[in-house]
């Protein structure tokens, strides 16, 4: 169960990939996925782990999904920044070295 911090920051969230960082900051907000949960609440992104702030953000948890299945990315293809399911799945399998067949999808708003 990911650890929420409502009232604090918790650890910075990473974008290594630039679709989903392009639909941040052109949007204000991307549905991302992540192999493992993670903590939620008010934080800042940046593009590597090492890398420097790019920016506030607030991480929610949307829930657990099977990636492999089209119908549990589709609903939230539009914000993920990608132009269809299949490219999303390529990038997933890229970042984490294979399609894995269940993680968790996060909604991440930029803060002002």
């Amino acid at each position: 169960m990911p650890q929420s911090s409502p009232g604090g920051t918790v650890g910075p969230i990473i974008f290594a990939d630039d679709t989903a960082r392009s639909q941040l900051r052109e949007h204000g907000e991307v549905v991302t996925f992540r192999k493992s949960a993670r903590t939620t609440g008010e934080t800042w992104w940046r593009k590597s782990r090492l890398g420097t702030k790019e920016g506030d953000v607030t991480v929610e948890e949307i829930g657990v999904v099977d990636p492999t299945e089209v119908s549990a990315l589709a609903p939230y293809q539009p914000l993920s920044g990608f132009a269809s399911v299949e490219a999303w799945q390529q990038a997933i399998a890229a970042l984490n070295g294979s399609l894995p067949n269940q993680g968790r999808l996060y909604r991440v708003e930029t803060r002002d």
